[in-house]
Formats: C-alpha cells, structure tokens, sequence
C-alpha cells in the first residue's frame, strides 16, 4: 500500500539518484528498474519534508498526490546584500496607525507561513491572528483595565510590569502599543520542538511583514499577559495541549526609520 501516493514519471525520471541520497529517514532505494521506490514498512517514517519532489531535477516524483508542476521553480535569489539591508533595516515598531492592515496583505503574510521549518518538520503550529482593529481594541481595553485594577489592588503580583507603574496609571498602552494586529503562535506540547518552532516562525514572518512595509515588535509584556490572565489563551483560541510560543504586534508603522542603527560589535570566537 501506498499511502504517501509516492510516484514516479519513469519517461521523465533520470535515474540520478537524488531523492534516494536526500531522504533524511532514508525510506527511498533503487527499484530493479533503477527508479525510486518506497521501502516496505517505511512509510511511518516520512517526515512529510517533500524533498524527493522539490530535489528531482526532472520534476518526475510526486508525493502527498502534488504535481511538481505546481511547486514555485528555482530561480534567482534575493541579492545577498539586499537580504542583508533588510536585516539592518528592521525595527521594533512601538508607534502604529490606528488602521487595519489590507486584506490581500494579511493573505500574504499568512499564506507564507506554511514554509516556515519547524523541528522534524512537524508542522502543527498554530497560529491566532488578530487581523481586525475592533478585536484587537476589545482585546487591549480588556486587559489593560484588568492592568490597571491590579496596579491599585494587587500591585505585587505584576512583577516586572510595576515598571510601567506610571505610564498604565496615565492610561498609555504600555502592553500592546497601539498596534492594531497581533499574531500569537502556539506548537503542541507533544510536538519535537515546542520551545523554538513559534520563535523560528516568528522571525520568518517578521522579515517578510517588514519587507511589505508593516511594523512589527516582538512583544514580551503581550506574551506575559497570558500567564497572567489564563482566560486569555481560550479568547485567541489556543488550542488544548499546545503552550504560548510568543507574541508579536504588527501593522502599518507610525513611525519611519530612514537608516540602520550602529550597533557595537558582538561577541563572535572561532572554535579550535
């Protein structure tokens, strides 16, 4: 049985070998006829990586019932030193308009997500989104009113955020920014790598949301919230058995940065 539907164009496939040598669970060998087969009894061990597919220079093995001729093909690569602009470039935004962010941008941000690598490429992330300004302001006006009830009651139980003392007095919005979105990534506690998948998927989505003009911050405070507020993993809809990755606010910037920081050197050593 074939349950993976692995296939092979034998008038298109070459024999190269490729997808044999770069199947990390090694589940694929030689037929008689020299095409890639499936092991028998392998298929539990797939990763579901589709490497076979994206590796085949002769785009002749299919997987999962895909057509390599859909899969976006090879091409140029961003310029090194554009890549590298863009990460100097970046910004944590703390200054947003107060307007959601286009439909057809949000679609893109979300549809990228499904590339992001996760540990044993076990893709089970889950990812809330606040794409509409109303929630978001019923999600802000919400927390920060219970914010300000433990400032003058419980004040002891805020920790860190006691720092803020006087600005959540004053009524800023010291937590979430005024941002008008928030993307809030949870991974199973089951998953191989729960503890880096959401930061990993984060900093994917970080660069490609600045690269299409959109402010982004990496929120900590917003993150606290949840262990201080339970409730508020069931109002985004964090799915039972997955735990908060982390937080990031993002939409259309305030504020405009038209050069890179200086930052100072950092510690970097070779190892002997």
């Amino acid at each position: 049985m074939n349950g993976l539907k692995f296939e092979v164009d034998s008038q298109k496939c070459v024999r190269c070998g490729a997808c044999i040598r770069d199947c990390a669970p090694g589940i694929l060998a030689s037929g008689e006829d020299g095409l890639p087969v499936l092991l028998p009894g392998s298929e539990a061990r797939c990763t579901r990586c589709q490497h076979c597919l994206a590796v085949c220079p002769a785009g002749a093995v299919s997987i999962f019932g895909r057509n390599p001729a859909d899969s976006t093909p090879a091409g140029n690569l961003p310029e090194p030193e554009s890549m590298l602009r863009l990460i100097r470039l970046r910004r944590s935004c703390r200054s947003y308009q107060r307007k959601n962010v286009d439909a057809e941008t949000l679609d893109q941000l979300k549809s990228m997500l499904a590339w992001v690598p996760t540990g044993v490429n076990n893709h089970r992330l889950d990812f809330a989104f606040v794409d509409d300004l109303a929630v978001m302001d019923e999600i802000r006006n919400s927390v920060n009113a219970r914010i300000l009830e433990r400032m003058n009651s419980a004040p002891e139980t805020l920790g860190g955020l006691l720092r803020y003392r006087e600005q959540v007095l004053a009524g800023k919005d010291v937590i979430f920014r005024g941002a008008p979105h928030m993307l809030v990534v949870s991974a199973p506690e089951d998953s191989p790598c729960p503890a880096y998948d959401p930061t990993i998927a984060l900093s994917y989505f970080e660069l490609y949301a600045q690269s299409l003009g959109l402010g982004t911050v990496w929120c900590g405070l917003a993150a606290a919230m949840f262990s201080l507020f339970p409730d508020l993993g069931e109002r985004v809809g964090i799915p039972a058995g997955y735990r908060l990755g982390y937080v990031m606010l993002f939409g259309p910037a305030a504020v405009r940065y038209p050069r890179a920081t200086q930052p100072e050197p950092v510690r970097i050593h070779s190892v002997c």
